[in-house]
C-alpha cells in the first residue's frame, strides 16, 4: 500500500531508526542475508527508492502522489491489506461452534538452540504442536475424530525479547473418521492442559534432539553435545500449555485472529522517541496485569532485538492442521456444515451470527486504501483514468 509523499506531521517510525543507525549495526553485528533484506526493505518503504503512483480523487479531482510500499512481511507499514484479505477468507470458513484458544510455549533455556537454527527449531515446534493435538483428538475419551486448527507462530514478547510460541485456534469438535458425523469436544475445553503439556514437552524434546543429529560434524560436535544436554535438562522440567476460555461468538474468533496474524515485532505506533543513542517505546507488562510502561533500550540493542524475529526465507508462520489443512479444507468444511445442520445440537444463534458477520465482510477490492486529504473521497490510480479515456477515444473514432 503506497504512502503519501508529503506528510504534514511526521511521527517516529522504524524506518527512521534504521536510516540513522542501521549502518553502524551492520558493521558491528554482521546480520544475515535475510536480515539485510528486511533492513533494506523497511528503509526503502514508501520512499522515492521504490517509485511512486499518482491518484486522483473521484469526488473533488484532487491529485495525490504516493510512494510505493515494500510489501515485506516484517515491515510495520505493509500488513493492513494482507490482514484484511486473510481475515475475509477466514470468515467464510467459520463453523457454528465454539472455538478454543491454546498457546504452546517452550522454556527460555532452549532459546539458544532456536537462535542457532531458527528454521529447524520452528519446524520442530509446529510438528510437536500438531502431534500433541492429534494424540488427544484421536483418543475417544476426548474427541475420537479428525480435529481442525489454525496455528500461528509468534517469536517475541512485548519488550522485543525472544519468546517463540504458537497460538492455536481449534473448533470445539471434529469430523468422524467415516465423515458421517460431527463430534463435539468436552463443553469447556479441548483436552486437559497438564496432560497436553507432558505430551508436547516429550515430543518436542525427542524431535529436536533427533533433528540436531544431522549437525554432529567436527565443526559443531561440541556445540550439539551441549545443546542435547540442555534439551535433557529442560525435558525434566514442567512445561505449560495455556488454555483460554472458549470463544462463544464468531466475532470473537475474528477479533482474535486480527490481533495475531499479521503483526510484526513492534508497530510504529508503540515508538515514542529515539535520542541520545536510546530508543523509547511502549510495552505491556503482563506480570502486572498488562500495565503499560515505557522501555528504554540502546539503539543497537533495539535493532538487534527486532532483527532476531526475522523469519527464515519463505517460512510459513500460519499453518492449518487436521480437517482445515489446505488440500481438503473445502470438502471437510462442507461435511462439517452438513452434519451440524442435521444434528439436534446445531446452534441457530451461532449460525445467524456467522451470516451477519459474512454480510459485513468486504472483499479486498472493496477496501478503500486511500482517502483524499481534502474531502475524504475515494482515491483511484491515475492510470485507470488514462486507460478509460484512451478506450473512450478509440470507441468514438
Amino acid at each position: 500500500m503506497p504512502g503519501a509523499i508529503n506528510k504534514a506531521e511526521h511521527k517516529l517510525e522504524l524506518a527512521d531508526i534504521f536510516n540513522e543507525h542501521a549502518d553502524g549495526y551492520i558493521q558491528k553485528y554482521r546480520p544475515t542475508v535475510n536480515q539485510m533484506k528486511v533492513i533494506s526493505a523497511i528503509r526503502a518503504c514508501r520512499t522515492k527508492t521504490l517509485g511512486s503512483q499518482s491518484y486522483v480523487c473521484t469526488d473533488c479531482g484532487n491529485i495525490l502522489h504516493l510512494y510505493n510500499s515494500c510489501r515485506n512481511r516484517h515491515c510495520p507499514k505493509c500488513q493492513y491489506n494482507a490482514r484484511e484479505k486473510w481475515l475475509g477468507n477466514r470468515k467464510k470458513e467459520l463453523l457454528p461452534v465454539k472455538y478454543f484458544h491454546l498457546v504452546f510455549t517452550v522454556p527460555s533455556g532452549l532459546h539458544e538452540i532456536a537462535l542457532f537454527n531458527n528454521k529447524l527449531f520452528y519446524e520442530v515446534l509446529f510438528s510437536a504442536v500438531n502431534h500433541t493435538l492429534s494424540v488427544f483428538a484421536d483418543d475417544a475419551k476426548w474427541l475420537g475424530a479428525k480435529y481442525g486448527a489454525i496455528a500461528i507462530l509468534h517469536t517475541w514478547g512485548q519488550n522485543l525479547s525472544f519468546h517463540p510460541h504458537i497460538h492455536v485456534l481449534i473448533p470445539a469438535g471434529g469430523i468422524s473418521e467415516d465423515g458421517m458425523e460431527w463430534m463435539d469436544t468436552r463443553k469447556n475445553y479441548f483436552a486437559p492442559v497438564k496432560a497436553m503439556s507432558v505430551i508436547f514437552r516429550n515430543q518436542f524434546c525427542k524431535l529436536l534432539s533427533s533433528k540436531l543429529d544431522g549437525y554432529e560434524t567436527d565443526k559443531f560436535s561440541d556445540q550439539i553435545k551441549r545443546f542435547k544436554d540442555i534439551i535433557e535438562k529442560e525435558g525434566k522440567k514442567s512445561w505449560v500449555v495455556f488454555a483460554q476460555k472458549a470463544f462463544e461468538k464468531p466475532q470473537y474468533v475474528i477479533d482474535y485472529l486480527g490481533n495475531y496474524t499479521h503483526r510484526v515485532a513492534i508497530s510504529n505506533g508503540r515508538l515514542i522517541k529515539s535520542e541520545n543513542g536510546f530508543v523509547h517505546f511502549h510495552y505491556k507488562d503482563y506480570r502486572q496485569d498488562g500495565k503499560q510502561k515505557v522501555m528504554e533500550l540502546p539503539v543497537l540493542e533495539f535493532i538487534r532485538r527486532f532483527l532476531q524475529h526475522v523469519l527464515p526465507f519463505r517460512f510459513c508462520k500460519i499453518r492449518y492442521f487436521g480437517f482445515l489443512a489446505n488440500r481438503f479444507k473445502n470438502r471437510n468444511l462442507s461435511i462439517a456444515r452438513e452434519n451440524l445442520e442435521t444434528q439436534n445440537g446445531t446452534n441457530n444463534v451461532l449460525c445467524q451470527n456467522i451470516e451477519e458477520l459474512l454480510s459485513e465482510t468486504r472483499l479486498p477490492t472493496d477496501i478503500v486504501l486511500h482517502r483524499c486529504p481534502c474531502c475524504q473521497g475515494k482515491l483511484i490510480p491515475m492510470n485507470l483514468i488514462n486507460e478509460t479515456d484512451r478506450k473512450a477515444q478509440e470507441n468514438s473514432s
